[in-house]
């Protein structure tokens, strides 16, 4: 009887930890099993938290600074205001943006993740395709080439959502770098989520 009380609390414990999740600090793995899934949602350029429609947690932007385990390296930020972005169910994301930056980097659990990388043209400087380009590569893989913005959207103000999956973590540094070729690299909202 003691040991099956035991064995229920026991279980009622790992249900509980599974469910209780800790947005907006990523959640905690287990090599074993995934109790609780690593998910975090980078709002770029932004100074306050946010919570979109489906109560997913998007932090503040930060810098990459000892003993932090994520963010920016180098770059600065800007506040476009309320530009009513459509096509999207996260317009407030692309309001804001980090641009000239090198790279984000994110301390994470080895595993395979989603990324999730948003960008919408907002710089009223930009005004036709060929005028922002570069490129993106994700443990050092190039993931985008000569990206444009403007051109694969087809105009400003308009969200553009690049998912990549498997990316796989081996040595606990997820890193994303951004290479300029016309004008400076921009985003909006990065997304890393354990797969």
């Amino acid at each position: 009887m003691f040991k099956r009380l035991v064995f229920a609390s026991y279980l009622t414990a790992i249900v509980l930890f599974a469910f209780s999740g800790c947005e907006p600090s990523p959640s905690k793995t287990t090599s074993k099993a995934n109790l609780a899934k690593f998910v975090m949602r980078v709002n770029c350029g932004a100074f306050d938290p946010y919570t979109d429609k489906a109560g997913n947690k998007w932090l503040a932007d930060q810098y990459m600074e000892e003993g932090e385990k994520w963010g920016a390296v180098y770059g600065m930020t800007v506040d476009r205001g309320d530009l009513g972005i459509a096509g999207t169910d996260v317009p407030k994301i692309y309001e804001t943006e980090r641009y000239s930056m090198d790279a984000y980097e994110f301390v994470v659990p080895n595993g395979k993740y989603t990324v999730r990388l948003h960008f919408a043209e907002t710089y009223e400087g930009v005004t036709e395709a060929g005028m922002r380009v570069f490129s993106v590569t994700i443990s050092g893989k190039t993931v985008l080439e000569d990206f444009d913005v403007f051109d694969v959207a087809g105009g400003v103000e308009k969200p553009v959502v690049k998912q990549f999956k498997g990316v796989k973590v081996t040595d606990g540094k997820l890193i994303i770098e951004f290479i300029p070729d016309i004008e400076n690299p921009e985003i909006n909202g990065v997304e890393v989520l354990s797969e």
